[in-house]
């Protein structure tokens, strides 16, 4: 009876499949030509349900450039490269992995022991999840929640916004000094008008008197 199990190509695609014949004819299940440089690899004991099974995996270890397969294996694989499509079982016993002994294999359940046999980066619950709050002394946590040992502290919004302010009376009392600068010149500007008014005045009552002079010494000599 034909069993499923599971095929990698070389673009790393998982498809379900199913095998209905002995180990040495896997390689026709990778649609390989021949058997040359296709054998077992290595097998990863599990655990399901209590019970002990094993993973598999059949591959080429030669091959052409470009027909590499990009799926990185678990430990102690995960240095090895191989080539085209290859094949993973699941079976019972170790060390018997023809058709009759193997068990059904399906991409969703090689996914997940994928997953812990490399570590188990996708399977954190929230009771494994990580908080750094959790390892910090709440001694050296400011109020806000920040820890003291990062070295920036903010104490609070307040601080920013005073901070700000005052940057803006730096900017205004410049503002004014500036201001001031061009009343000053205003100032120079009037008073050198008003000494010039000051100077035609004068001149003019030089001028009136002048002739006032004139006319007592013409009155002078007519007498």
């Amino acid at each position: 009876m034909p069993v499923q199990c599971v095929v990698i190509d070389k673009q790393n695609n998982k498809k379900q499949i199913k095998i209905n014949v002995n180990s040495d004819q896997y390689y026709k299940k990778c649609k390989l030509r021949s058997v040359k440089d296709f054998d077992y690899r290595h097998s990863w004991k599990i655990k399901e349900e209590g019970e002990d099974r094993y993973l598999s995996i059949f591959a080429k270890n030669n091959g052409r450039a470009n027909t590499e397969n990009k799926c990185e294996l678990p430990p102690p694989l995960d240095n090895q490269l191989y080539f085209g499509t290859m094949l993973v079982v699941k079976h019972t016993e170790e060390g018997k992995y023809d058709m009759d002994d193997l068990i059904e294999l399906t991409v969703e359940n090689w996914e997940k022991h994928y997953n812990k046999l490399y570590g188990g980066f996708e399977d954190l619950g929230e009771e494994d999840s990580y908080s750094s709050e959790e390892s910090i002394d709440p001694e050296l946590l400011t109020k806000e929640g920040y820890s003291k040992e990062d070295g920036f502290v903010v104490e609070s919004d307040e601080e920013i916004i005073d901070d700000e302010g005052n940057e803006d009376e730096e900017d205004e009392v410049e503002e004014e000094e500036f201001i001031g600068g061009e009343e000053s010149d205003e100032d120079e500007s009037d008073d050198a008008s008003k000494d010039e008014s000051d100077s035609e005045y004068d001149s003019e009552d030089s001028y009136i008197a002048s002739e006032l002079e004139e006319e007592e010494y013409v009155d002078t000599d007519e007498d």
